[in-house]
């Protein structure tokens, strides 16, 4: 039966019909495993957790309306700027900018014995004919303890709107349903779908399955044969590796891995954590090299309520060709908020362990 349901899973993602959206990726991915992992809700107990990444991307297109606009008054300005080959060439690129929003909250509620959880995401797409979608979902989770760890079966229900953000396209052969929606002649759409996932954690590693847009789409308004966000498949993993030395640092790698089966998408983090209070590290995603750093800034401050407030920001160097070009691109910048509220009366401490860990594996 495993082996079945396992076929029939595989199915759904060879046949589904493939466009241009997919889930928005971020470089703090570690954190955001409750967007694409259902079942990973609810993992710091006694907390309504709040979850907020912004990142604010920017992206080099060749301009196509240069050639219609060259022989235009200006052509004296042009010949001053024409002697240096190099400027010449970077005028051929206009930079457009795109912008990702996640808030994220969720919380295990000991009556219910399982965590639920609401996730707000907006994406912008860079492109000329982007995209903004806004999307709302809302999930369960069942916790079991498993061994030595927590294991995580959730599901999720949500909706997403996609309309045109951009007007710039002239197609030579108007009456396209597709392209009625990109020149804005079209209204927005709207679908619903559903996601589920398995998430298990331990004190020192984790590592997650889901799946979603299960249904492909299912249309509840706008045109029905155009714009639909395919299947996606997600395996995430981590591990904390405690280094042996006088002071307590740790060495963090975490993996994310994404495809539809036609496509795939690859995330790496590597962080280096000092008492699970300072951290900094390293990240690779298909197009970037990202470099981070974040703080439990107000740890020590003896304040309830800022203790268990998270910073973190990351930077990320285009590696391709269109993301970097002379005085265009500066790459992408990326913040995320964590914070949790403990609104559970507080247990006396017992047993064994240090404040060294009072923070480790919080994804």
């Amino acid at each position: 039966m495993r082996i079945k349901y396992c076929l029939i899973f595989l199915f759904l993602f060879a046949f589904s019909k493939l466009f241009a959206q997919e889930d928005p990726l971020f470089t703090f991915f570690p954190w955001a495993q409750a967007v694409y992992n259902p079942g990973a809700m609810g993992e710091k107990e006694n907390h309504l957790n709040f979850i907020g990444i912004l990142r604010q991307q920017s992206l080099l297109q060749k301009d196509t309306t240069k050639n219609s606009n060259s022989s235009d008054g200006n052509n004296n300005n042009n010949n001053n700027i024409n002697d240096n080959n190099n400027k010449r060439k970077n005028r051929d690129y206009i930079k457009l900018d795109g912008q990702q929003v996640l808030v994220n909250i969720d919380s295990y509620i000991k009556q219910i014995k399982g965590a639920v959880g609401v996730t707000f995401l907006k994406d912008q797409n860079v492109t000329a004919a982007g995209f903004d979608n806004i999307g709302f979902k809302l999930g369960y989770a069942t916790k079991l303890k498993v061994r030595r760890g927590k294991l995580g079966i959730g599901i999720q229900f949500g909706f997403l709107n996609m309309k045109p953000v951009s007007t710039n396209w002239d197609p030579l052969q108007p009456g396209d349903p597709t392209l009625a929606l990109l020149t804005g002649e079209q209204s927005s759409v709207m679908d619903f779908d559903i996601g589920f996932g398995v998430h298990y954690k331990t004190p020192t590693w984790y590592v997650g399955v889901s799946g979603s847009q299960l249904l492909g789409g299912v249309r509840i308004s706008g045109e029905k044969d155009i714009l639909h966000v395919p299947q996606q498949l997600y395996i995430t993993g981590g591990y904390i590796w405690e280094l042996k030395t006088p002071v307590p640092w740790s060495i963090e790698p975490h993996l994310l891995v994404r495809t539809n089966l036609a496509t795939w998408n690859l995330g790496v983090m590597a962080l280096a954590r000092y008492n699970g209070i300072l951290w900094f590290g390293v990240s690779y995603q298909d197009g970037g090299i990202a470099a981070l750093l974040g703080a439990v800034p107000f740890y020590n401050q003896g304040n309830e309520y800022l203790k268990n407030l998270e910073l973190g920001l990351a930077f990320t160097f285009p590696t391709v060709k269109y993301g970097f070009v002379k005085t265009g691109s500066f790459g992408d910048f990326e913040l995320v908020v964590r914070y949790g509220f403990n609104f559970y009366k507080e247990k006396a401490l017992s047993g064994y362990g240090s404040s060294r860990h009072l923070y480790k594996n919080q994804y």
